[in-house]
C-alpha cells in the first residue's frame, strides 16, 4: 500500500492512512507488483513510502475482507472491505491495522 509522507509524524506511521477510498481501502497484491512498482504508481513517487499488510492479518480483524480487484492499468489492485463507519470501531480497526503494518520502502 502506498503511503504519502503526510501520514508520517516524526518517522512514525499515522493511523489515519487506513481509510476507505470509495468502496474499499486500495492496496496492491505483492504477487503482481513489487514495492517499487507500487511506489511508482503514485502521482509523486518521491513523496510516498510503501507499507505491507499481511492478508492473514487483515482477515483476522473482525469485519475486514480482502479481494483482488484488478484494474485495466493495475492488475495488482486489491481492496480491503469492511472498514467500519462508527468512529470508535474505526479507531480500533486502525490500531489493529497499524500493529500488522510494516514499512517496506521508506520515504
Amino acid at each position: 500500500m502506498r503511503t504519502h509522507r503526510m501520514h508520517f509524524r516524526a518517522g512514525e506511521l499515522g493511523l489515519g492512512v487506513f481509510r476507505p477510498q470509495g468502496r474499499g481501502m486500495s492496496v496492491n497484491w505483492s504477487k503482481y507488483a513489487s514495492k517499487e512498482e507500487t511506489r511508482q504508481q503514485a502521482k509523486s513517487p518521491e513523496d510516498n513510502a510503501v507499507i505491507s499488510l499481511p492478508v492473514g492479518g487483515i482477515r483476522g480483524i473482525s469485519g475486514l475482507t480482502v479481494e483482488h480487484t484488478p484494474e485495466t492499468q493495475n492488475r495488482a489492485h486489491s481492496d480491503v472491505f469492511g472498514m467500519p463507519n462508527d468512529r470508535e470501531q474505526l479507531a480500533e480497526t486502525r490500531v489493529l491495522l497499524g500493529r500488522i503494518a510494516e514499512v517496506v520502502l521508506p520515504l
